[in-house]
């Protein structure tokens, strides 16, 4: 029965099917990445951000993190928000499927569990494991014109859209928009900073934060 249920969940064009799918194509774009060299590292760098962008909706988490905030501000600010948040949340994301040695990418597992409707929106349920370790990470999906889309991903119960929205409301309160904006930029110049220095052994990857 269990397994009726997770094959149904997985069908084509599901939100499971596309949580699964954009999962292993950013595990073959990181091993692509870690494997190359010289020019063609900074392409591959870039293809396995594109990956990540494949799975998360960073238009929708810029919105939500901003709250109210974001409808006072122009359109040219909201598309630097918008990217100085996709840049740090893909550089954290990928700094996080880093951990441990790079040839143990491919020992890194997901796994969807479940898949629930609701409110408009559908929660996938996901276990990620690598070895001994593992980590609950599920997906709050809405299905749009590119697709379905995650717009907010919980990690053993930790969401990533409230986390960002509670950092960004303290720093506009004790200083100011531009100030948000180049603190997301320096953590993604921060993370990349660390891309080619040895990997650190770690817990399985998970989502960024």
């Amino acid at each position: 029965m269990i397994v009726a249920i997770l094959l149904a969940a997985l069908q084509a064009g599901s939100a499971s099917a596309a949580v699964q799918t954009a999962q292993d194509r950013v595990r073959k774009d990181l091993n692509a990445w870690f494997k190359s060299q010289g020019p063609a590292r900074a392409k591959a760098r870039e293809k396995a951000r594109a990956a990540v962008g494949e799975l998360i909706d960073f238009d929708a988490l810029a919105k939500s993190t901003l709250g109210s905030k974001w409808d006072g501000l122009s359109t040219k600010d909201r598309a630097r928000y918008t990217a100085a948040l996709r840049g740090a949340m893909e550089a954290n994301y990928l700094a996080k499927m880093r951990q441990g040695k790079t040839s143990d990418v491919d020992q890194v597992k997901s796994e969807v569990l479940s898949e629930e409707s609701k409110g408009g929106q559908t929660l996938v349920k996901t276990r990620v494991t690598s070895g001994a370790d593992t980590a609950a990470i599920d997906y709050q999906m809405e299905r749009g014109k590119k697709g379905w889309r995650a717009v907010d991903v919980v990690t053993e119960g930790v969401s990533l859209a409230e986390t960002y929205r509670d950092q960004v409301s303290r720093l506009v309160a004790k200083k100011n928009f531009d100030a948000v904006v180049s603190a997301l930029e320096k953590k993604r110049k921060a993370l990349e900073a660390g891309e080619d220095k040895p990997a650190a052994s770690g817990a399985p990857a998970a989502a960024p934060r």
